[in-house]
């Protein structure tokens, strides 16, 4: 597996309502070489049964153990990209 051009990291907390038109504006860009790293840190709404429903190889998505705000999650999406 190659390593990608471009890294996208997003935290991701209830948000549901949201997530969705965020992620397709990642799948709307022209330019393809790239990598969207997801942390669902502990949501309590529909967004991790939404993040599941995500099929495009180029999308991880993880899941934090404990809640622990947005920094943890945007440093651990960054570690694993």
């Amino acid at each position: 597996m190659s390593v990608p051009a471009i890294s996208v990291i997003m935290p991701a907390y209830n948000g549901a309502a949201w997530i969705g038109a965020t992620i397709d504006s990642v799948l709307a860009q022209k330019f393809s070489d790239w990598e969207l790293v997801i942390v669902d840190d502990c949501s309590t709404d529909g967004t991790r049964t939404l993040l599941a429903t995500l099929r495009d190889p180029r999308i991880r998505v993880l899941h934090a153990e404990a809640n622990g705000g947005p920094v943890l999650a945007r440093n651990q999406a960054f570690a694993e990209a």
